[in-house]
Parts: structure tokens; sequence; C-alpha cells
């Protein structure tokens, strides 16, 4: 089958972990036996591809008329760009017509979508004028939330403002004009709640995790008396990397560290704030490799998100390694970390029970330790040929699917 892949960032061009799992089942596709285009977006004119083959697919690298490429969202500081990207993102009719040529020269059989914001949520009409059945993989709120996560302020919304309300009838009346289409999403939580405002009921839907396949450390944890706690991610106000350090901050008299990995728009502030903190290191942005040991050499993972935080990739690749996690109860964190069995789940937000979770690691060492094992235990759980061929079940079904009339 000639499946297109839509991911508006893909690899080596990576800021999360939607366009990281975009590339892991294209790429288990393609040992399948499946040929492979990606239409993504370019960051500059001078990095556009026009159906190269690169590690065995045929990318088409574009530069979408925009005020700022994608790769510079949360760092522009002209406010006022946002809503003309936004419109251009929803309505620009050259995302349709420039991604019809793609279309045209690929000819898919199907199509994967994995991440529209960047390319143009119009697009799809392409897709539906030429009856290509499509998967619609859902690594966020973006089909509900015009700011992708349904948070603002500090707390998850529980209403669409009009902006979120404009934007996604706009995304529904685009993906109604598409007969065969599918919906599925790596948590219960992230579908349910993209359900909730756009009413997927009639239409194919589907709970299924990542496909991910992460290199493997290439270094070998080694005993500490210093129990080592780590974060990797977004440095994003909605992960609440800063109610990890707060929290990190009321422990005293014990032995530990807290390693914040990755970068993004709080950076700085939180590097400001807390850079020459004794036990805190932040090392910015570091390649997936680098990052993947650094969980490899540490000994619980924290993700204090405290937005509705989908599947984090993070956390099946330290549940795989041994690694417990520390993670908040929302979203589909409890999906992957059971209480007191592989990690500890905590109230989002809750500085103090934060706290305490992590001064109970440090102290239980047995506790720790038991929590290690029942991790490592879990790594089949998510192998990549497993979830590879849901994904291909749901594929068929969608592909089969009688659907509703075109509109």
């Amino acid at each position: 089958m000639r499946i297109l892949v839509v991911s508006a960032m893909f690899p080596p061009n990576v800021l999360g972990g939607a366009e990281i799992s975009a590339f892991n089942l294209s790429s288990w596709l393609l040992k399948q036996g499946h040929e492979i285009g990606v239409l993504t977006a370019a960051k500059s004119p001078a990095e556009e591809k026009f159906g190269e083959i690169v590690d065995g697919m045929r990318i088409w690298s574009i530069y979408m008329p925009r005020p700022y490429p994608i790769y510079a969202q949360g760092a522009v500081q002209q406010k006022y760009l946002k809503p003309v990207w936004h419109l251009q993102d929803h309505l620009d009719p050259r995302n349709r017509s420039m991604v019809a040529k793609v279309i045209e020269e690929f000819r898919p059989d199907f199509c994967n979508v994995h991440y529209l914001t960047g390319i143009g949520h119009n697009v799809l009409s392409e897709l539906g004028k030429r009856d290509i059945p499509v998967m619609y993989v859902m690594p966020d709120l973006a089909l509900s939330c015009v700011r992708l996560t349904m948070f603002r302020d500090g707390k998850t919304c529980e209403r669409q403002c009009w902006p979120c309300k404009l934007s996604a009838a706009l995304k529904r009346s685009d993906f109604r004009t598409v007969r065969r289409i599918g919906f599925c999403a790596p948590s219960r939580a992230n579908l349910d709640r993209n359900a909730r405002f756009q009413a997927l009921d009639a239409y194919p839907t589907a709970h299924i995790l990542n496909a991910n396949k992460y290199p493997a450390p290439t270094v070998t944890r080694t005993p500490s008396a210093t129990v080592r706690f780590i974060y990797v991610g977004r440095l994003h106000a909605a992960k609440g990397v800063d109610i990890l350090i707060q929290a990190s901050d009321m422990i005293q008299g014990l032995d530990f560290s807290l390693t914040i990995v990755g970068g993004g728009a709080e950076e700085e502030a939180l590097r400001q704030k807390y850079g020459q903190h004794p036990r805190i290191a932040f090392t910015g942005h570091v390649p997936l490799q680098e990052a993947i040991n650094r969980i490899a050499e540490s000994d619980v993972l924290c993700i204090p998100s405290i937005w509705l935080e989908n599947s984090p990739g993070v956390v099946i690749q330290a549940l795989g390694m041994g690694v417990p996690v520390i993670g908040s109860e929302v979203g589909g964190i409890p999906e992957l970390v059971q209480h007191d069995e592989t990690g500890l789940l905590v109230a989002p937000g809750d500085i103090a029970a934060w706290s305490n979770a992590l001064k109970l690691l440090i102290v239980d060492r047995e506790r720790l330790d038991k929590f290690q094992r029942n991790a490592a235990s879990r790594a089949s759980e998510f192998d990549q040929d497993f979830i590879g061929r849901r994904y291909v079940a749901f594929m068929d079904r969608i592909v089969k699917f009688g659907g509703l009339p075109a509109q």
C-alpha cells in the first residue's frame, strides 16, 4: 500500500513526541513492505525537499506560507503575528494547492495524519476529493483547541473559548469532507476529551499506544546512595516543572539530585530562578540518545504535568528501562503508571503531595527497588510489532468503513 504521512514536524526536526511517534510508525510500516511518502513543513526555503528519498521514504518538506515556521512557535516576540498565523493555518487556500501537488505526485492509497498544525487543516478536503481514506492520529487536543492543550492560565479548560469553538468548527467542517476517516489517540483520556467536543462517535475510533521503538541506552545504571530524579521534556508551564522544583526545594536533610533535561519557553525563567540550586542541574535540549542515556542513569523519572497529558513517550521509555515514574494523575499518565507498583501517581499541581512522593522514594529504598523490578517486567507491553499490527488493523477498518457521506 502507498501511504502518505502528513506531519508538520518530522525528524530530523524534533520538538516533541508527536513527530518521533510519526517517524516510528512510518519506519515500521516501511519495514512491512509499504511505500511511504512524508509531507512535512520545512524550516526555511533552503531546506525544502520534493520527493527525495531519505531513510527509504519519499520526503516532501515544504516551506509553508506563514509569518514564521511552526518550529518557531512559542519563541516569536511579535504577538500580533499569532492570529495571522492561525488564520492562514485554517483558511489559506495555498495550503490546499501546495498539498494537492504532493498528492498528485505520490498518489497515495491511504493517508496517516499525525500533525496538521503548520501545514493547514483545510488540506483534508484535498484527500476527501479523491476519496483517500485517512487515519487521523491525535497526539494532543488540536482538534478541539487552538492552543493544542485545552490548558490556559495554569488550569485545564472545561469549556471552549470562542477562538477554540471557531477553530473546532472549521476543523470539523474539514474532516467531514473525508468520507472514510477514523480517529485514534495514544490515550483513552485524550480520545474521550476530543470526542466530547467533536462528536466522533459516528466514526471509527481507537485507543492505540504510539508504535515507538527507541534507541537502547549505551550506558548502564550504577548503584548510588543518592536518589537521582530526572525530568525529560519541554519546559512549558503546562508541564509543571516549576511545581516539581518547588517540591524538591521543600526537602531538607536528604540526599538526592534532580536533573532537568529539555528546552522550551520556560527554560530561561527556570534557569534564572533555580540555576544556582545545589541539587538541581539543567542540561537544555539534548539529542535523543543523550536523553535516553540520562534516563537510564537515573533512578526515577518525574512527569509533573498539570495539563491533560496524552501518552508521554518518555514514560514508556523509562518503564522499558526499568526506571519507575512519579507522574501526575491526569490525562493518559495513569494509563501507563500503576500506582504503588511501577511508580506513584500524585495530584497535579499539589506541591506538598509531590514533595511527599519524592521523599518517600528517597527514604524507602526497598519500595524503589520493587518499583524498578516491576517497571522492567512491563517492557513487553510496549513491543513495536504488537502495537504496529493494531494500527494496521485500524487502518483496514477505516478502508472498509462505509462512512458518512462526504460534506
